[in-house]
């Protein structure tokens, strides 16, 4: 079955919007689970942060990450993450 096909499957059960909302609140969902599996993970022990959630899902998609070059020892303030050509565009 192609993603084509699925699409038209699941719009003869539902509506998109219906669809779309179930589909975002799976992807909650499972980033909610992951938050409480590292909130309650030991020190060391499958301990992470949602920016390394976001490293990790880039590594597995080829995109690119872009982090402030910050001379302080601030945390991150914020990130960039896409593709290269996309990162090229907004980062310029």
């Amino acid at each position: 079955m192609t993603a084509k096909e699925l699409r038209d499957f699941i719009l003869t059960k539902m509506t998109a919007e219906e669809a779309l909302l179930k589909l975002l609140q799976s992807h909650v969902e499972h980033y909610e689970k992951l938050k409480v599996q590292m909130e309650n993970a030991e020190e060391g022990d499958n301990q992470g942060s949602p920016i390394m959630i976001i490293a990790a899902a880039a590594m597995d998609l080829g995109w690119q990450i872009a982090v402030e070059n910050s001379e302080e020892d601030a945390p991150v303030r914020g990130l960039c993450v896409g593709t290269g050509a996309y990162l090229d565009a907004v980062l310029k």
